[in-house]
């Protein structure tokens, strides 16, 4: 006999597709109700949530599609504005909040991910992380991109996993199809701002964690109050 939360569930897909927004039912992030407590922001198409295994003291927050989509590399035209607009928003945020600029951008572009639906960090921490991806990655392609569009251009010119990261000298890359190992970024970050024992968000202490992640919640909170009008 089906539940009732999964019949809601069902018809909770069929009406997504119905109206072109796609989910996979094996995805975390493609269900609003398991990220639900840790909410700070939505609007009709993303989610802004701190992650688990907050590498600076609070603050670390991820970008969401609600449309499963595996980067924000293969987004549409369309899409990608969208989410322009609201990376300009939650950057905006978090250096009001902190004081603090340039805060450290990156994605998994299907490289080292972990949750296979696309989302961006935000960390308010200033992390020098060029010269560390190169000497880890010597053979493999850095570009340097100057507008969000130009990621959407490039892999689907390519169709390669890739690494995109916004460090210290405010500058956009991304590294072509590396071998990646999951959380790659996260641990570069975490070693980069002295709390390696953070980069594995598995392994980082949960007291505290779950600490960090209340305390961004009930500052943030307020501060995305408007993005439902929009």
């Amino acid at each position: 006999m089906v539940s009732r939360f999964d019949l809601y569930v069902i018809i909770s897909i069929r009406i997504l597709k119905c109206v072109g927004i796609s989910m996979n039912n094996d995805c975390v992030f493609c269900y609003r109700k398991k990220l639900e407590k840790r909410i700070v922001g939505e609007n009709d198409n993303f989610l802004v949530v701190p992650t688990f295994g907050q590498i600076s003291n609070g603050g670390y927050l991820l970008l969401i599609p609600k449309q499963h989509i595996s980067c924000l590399g293969d987004m549409n035209r369309q899409q990608m504005e969208q989410c322009v607009s609201a990376i300009e928003e939650v950057q905006l945020a978090i250096q009001g909040e902190y004081k603090l600029s340039p805060i450290t951008l990156f994605e998994h572009g299907i490289a080292g991910q972990t949750v296979k639906h696309a989302h961006l960090h935000f960390v308010p921490e200033i992390c020098h992380l060029t010269e560390r991806i190169k000497k880890d990655f010597p053979e493999n392609e850095i570009q340097q991109i100057y507008f969000w569009q130009e990621l959407r251009s490039l892999y689907q010119k390519r169709k390669e996993p890739y690494l995109f990261w916004l460090g210290a000298d405010a500058k956009m890359n991304v590294c072509w199809n590396p071998e990646a190992p999951p959380q790659y970024l996260r641990i570069v970050v975490a070693e980069a701002v002295g709390r390696p024992e953070r980069g594995n968000w598995r392994d980082m202490d949960t007291e505290l964690d779950e600490r960090l992640i209340s305390e961004t919640v009930e500052r943030f909170k307020s501060l995305f109050s408007s993005w439902r009008d929009k």
